[in-house]
């Protein structure tokens, strides 16, 4: 199971003496396999006749196993020819976007969006409708949300007194930025954020949350959102 969790990206780089016991594991499960299924077929060509049913029964169970190790077989071939096999910081890089996203986040920042009369989840829908998967999984806070579409709309929910704030003309964006951004051992994408809103309403404090991110073909799978402590004044 480590090393199909490896397969998945989410484990760090393994050494040389992990790598090397990761094929060890993969030809003898392969040797395996490939045993059970020489034995099923022995078995099945062995046996003295019995009543027609039983017969059909057996056979069918047989063919079952048979197949479904010849499948885990091609499979394995397949995971070693992509060279799937092994965490590769380098691959989950080429797959995301990262910066991108982070661009399209800052352009929402712009007040002549924000401030318009506009339906924030649709925004939201319009601007990164592109980067997320539609089974994506959101957590903000310690509330788990499921599908692109209703994350939008939690987070729409959660910005939309800050939203109204900016349309009524009672606050305003003073800064907007990331303040870091990195690649962590699991492949996961993280970027710490700032804003300072001014107004009457605001108290001039920054505000600062962290997006950590898990990318797979091009598009965002898994998001977590947390707040992160302001600096003292």
């Amino acid at each position: 199971m480590d090393h199909l969790a490896n397969a998945d990206g989410r484990k760090p780089a393994a050494s040389g003496g992990e790598k090397a016991a990761v094929n060890r594991s993969v030809e003898n499960l392969l040797a395996e396999f490939g045993v059970m299924r020489s034995a099923i077929i022995r078995r099945i060509g062995g046996r003295e006749p019995q009543a027609a049913n039983v017969d059909a029964e057996y056979a069918c169970v047989a063919d079952i196993c048979v197949t479904r190790f010849s499948e885990q077989i091609d499979d394995i071939e397949r995971w070693r020819g992509s060279q799937i096999v092994g965490f590769s910081a380098v691959r989950l890089r080429a797959e995301a976007r990262e910066a991108e996203l982070n661009q399209a986040i800052m352009d929402l920042s712009r007040e002549d969006l924000l401030a318009g009369n506009l339906d924030l989840k649709f925004l939201f829908l319009l601007l990164f409708d592109q980067f997320y998967s539609e089974d994506f999984v959101l957590w903000l806070g310690a509330q788990e949300t499921t599908g692109r579409t209703a994350a939008f709309q939690r987070m729409a929910d959660v910005l939309e007194p800050v939203n109204t704030l900016l349309e009524m003309g009672l606050a305003s964006i003073i800064s907007f930025r990331t303040t870091a951004s990195a690649q962590d051992s699991e492949g996961n994408f993280i970027t710490d954020w700032e804003t300072v809103l001014g107004g009457a309403y605001s108290t001039g404090m920054p505000v600062r949350w962290r997006t950590v991110r898990a990318w797979k073909s091009h598009a965002v799978i898994a998001e977590r959102i947390e707040d992160l402590p302001s600096p003292k004044p």
